[in-house]
């Protein structure tokens, strides 16, 4: 094969002969092996260049090479007709290196516990041979989408701006823009490892690190012989299985996977020397310990402060735009992501986005699963699901209409149809299990469901033509025939939250300085506790305190002050557990299970804070992102834009950053 300089080379894979699309409809339904030979020729160069710099050794290279060639062929019936081949073989590519590359560094301790010779065995070294081009590679795969694609378009295969835009299909500027964001991030996570390179510096790196990558004949030879043997027997030779098996397994938790590496096999190794894996970036340092606020004796007791930051496990990507809400399923099995779609009107052929939400399940594996995506009911907006997860609970409210409807609508997603104005699915009647109505009482917008799901507690209030109410009622509901009894409890018109379980309310007082607790199965004597203002804090600037969030057990509560600041409190004694460091704004709030994280925005971003000490752990530089915390896990799940009408879903693990005692 020629060493064309990389701009040739893309100009041969864009625009001469047939698409890439095509071809993989030829290959799967003929298993031509003249197509396959194309594809692995116009990616060949971009897929051995990825295995050569993370493998760092030429045998593996190969073999990754094959195993990615593979996975294509097992997966070329249900790609999208929309992918770009190239963005997703080096993805592919990328991880499947990584498991030879981990395997590799496995079989080498093992070969140090049975060998008799009298000189260790050192791994070969890949002409390549430096650590850069694997860290380069290792940021680069963990950037978004939309800057990865122009990075590797631009600067690992040379491409010109305009050959670039032509290829993504976005205007030439949208592309510079991209790259100059793409190079500043990437440039910020290469620092992070301890390599300083410059944005004007970094695209000569990696064009460097990429070369003028020639694929053998020999090995495209063996690769299709090997795709054509699978495609007529199914059967994949037994090195190769592993990696085609696991291939989209691994994802981007590079470093912590080459730590768990070097745990595992640094006894044999120490007893051993041989040429020990690389070691990954250092840990970072532990985090001294902030002071716990002291509480009285009988208040919960604090839990130990958090050591290190969390680890990214899982990165999705979901064919949903603009995410408003995640929400788990009780059991944390499954989660609905709430956006939108774009559909395009048949009459006016014009693109317009209508409310929808992807259903998938939760599998802990580094890719999604049977993602269902359905356009959003009429007037509806998913707010949860049954306690057994298998039905999803729609909130029909029109509030534009002076005779509009209030309901809680139930569904069974698995009987979504495809209507005849668009080929998303929806939910209609056939879905439609049943339906709660309010008659002509208001509710607000937060429903605790009991564990059975029969009933659900809420506030109601009456909203008269002229004056606001007056006062609040906490409500019971029957889902099976929408009937509520007398109210559980009945406060001052205010700004109050009911706890996810619907055991307790909290309301603000009027003088605005105090916030008490109710516990609402106490009929006789309802009130828990009260909060007020402490004497440290300024109460000038018109401070108001507001009930924010209840944890989940309802045993801590974070009240928002008007002045951006936030306190946590135990909501049985009263008590402020802590303050939380920076400026929290007041918005969405969201508790871990065991009410020891909390999740809120902080100006542009999003923190993470520990309840017990007011300490951040983590924060990201974010406006857009919405997230949940899974119901029985440390697991925290962030979605986010991802380019053009697509979400990229985070699950960032808590879990093991928790410091033993």
């Amino acid at each position: 094969m020629s060493t064309a300089r990389p701009a040739e080379i893309l100009r041969q894979l864009e625009h001469t002969g047939a698409p890439d699309v095509e071809l993989l409809a030829q290959f799967v339904l003929t298993k031509s092996a003249v197509a396959f030979e194309e594809l692995v020729r116009r990616h060949g160069a971009l897929v051995l260049g990825v295995c050569r710099r993370v493998t760092r050794n030429p045998q593996d290279a190969e073999d990754a090479f094959q195993a990615t060639f593979l996975v294509l062929a097992q997966k070329a019936g249900v790609l999208r007709s929309d992918v770009r081949l190239w963005s997703w073989l080096y993805g592919v590519a990328f991880r499947v290196s990584w498991r030879a590359r981990r395997a590799a560094f496995r079989r080498r301790a093992r070969e140090v516990l049975v060998s008799k010779l009298p000189e260790p065995r050192a791994p070969v070294s890949s002409p390549e041979g430096p650590e850069l081009g694997s860290i380069l590679d290792e940021e680069l795969a963990a950037l978004s989408e939309c800057y990865r694609e122009a990075i590797i378009l631009c600067d690992l295969r040379g491409a010109s701006r305009e050959e670039a835009a032509t290829a993504l299909g976005i205007p030439e500027g949208t592309l510079s823009s991209r790259l100059a964001n793409g190079r500043k991030k990437f440039a910020a996570r290469l620092a992070k490892r301890g390599i300083a390179l410059s944005v004007a510096v970094l695209p000569i790196a990696v064009a460097e690190a990429q070369g003028a990558t020639a694929v053998p004949i020999e090995l495209i030879r063996k690769t299709c012989e090997l795709v054509t043997d699978y495609a007529s027997s199914g059967t994949i030779p037994g090195p190769l299985a592993e990696l085609t098996k696991r291939g989209l397994v691994v994802r981007k938790t590079f470093a912590f996977g080459l730590v768990m590496v070097a745990a595992i096999t640094g006894a044999v190794i120490a007893a051993n020397p041989i040429a020990a894996p690389p070691a990954g970036p250092p840990k970072p340092p532990a985090t001294a310990k902030t002071e716990v606020v002291a509480l009285p004796q009988g208040e919960q007791k604090a839990l130990p402060a958090l050591a290190t930051p969390p680890r990214i496990i899982a990165g999705w990507d979901l064919p949903i735009a603009n995410p408003e809400r995640v929400i788990w399923a009780p059991l944390g099995d499954r989660l609905a992501v709430v956006g939108a779609v774009a559909i395009r009107a048949q009459s006016e052929g014009e693109l317009r986005f209508q409310p929808a939400f992807v259903l998938l399940k939760y599998t802990g594996k580094s890719d999604p699963e049977n993602i269902a995506r359905t356009a959003m009911p009429r007037n509806g907006s998913v707010v949860g699901f049954t306690p057994d997860g298998k039905q999803l609970v729609t909130d029909r409210r029109e509030r534009h209409l002076l005779s509009g409807l209030h309901q809680l609508v139930y569904w069974d997603p698995e009987k979504a149809e495809v209507g005849p104005v668009n080929s998303i699915p929806s939910l209609q009647n056939k879905a439609k299990l049943r339906t709660v109505s309010f008659d002509g009482v208001n509710v607000d917008d937060t429903y605790a469901f009991d564990s059975n799901g029969k009933t659900f507690r809420a506030v109601s209030y009456d909203r008269g033509a002229i004056n606001e109410p007056k006062t609040l009622d906490v409500i019971e509901v029957d889902t099976t025939t929408g009937k509520s009894g007398k109210p559980l409890v009945t406060v001052p018109w205010a700004s109050c939250t009911l706890s996810p379980n619907g055991k307790r309310l909290a309301f603000t007082v009027s003088d605005g300085a105090r916030v008490r607790v109710y516990d609402i199965d106490n009929r006789d004597k309802p009130e828990l506790s009260v909060f007020a203002l402490p004497d440290k804090v300024d109460a000038k600037r018109n401070a108001v305190l507001l009930p924010h969030m209840f944890s989940p057990d309802g045993n801590r509560l974070v009240i928002f002050l008007g002045s951006n600041q936030a306190f946590v409190v135990d909501a049985l004694t009263g008590k402020s557990v802590a303050a939380l460091e920076g400026e929290p704004n007041w918005g969405r709030a969201v508790f871990n299970s065991d009410g020891r994280l909390l999740a809120m925005p902080e100006r542009s971003a999003l923190t993470i804070w520990d309840t017990s000490t007011g300490r951040r752990l983590k924060s990201w530089k974010s406006e857009t992102a919405v997230f949940a915390f899974h119901p029985t896990r440390p697991l925290l799940v962030v979605a986010e834009p991802n380019g053009e009408g697509e979400t990229r879903l985070g699950f960032w693990d808590f879990s093991a950053e928790v410091e033993k005692k």
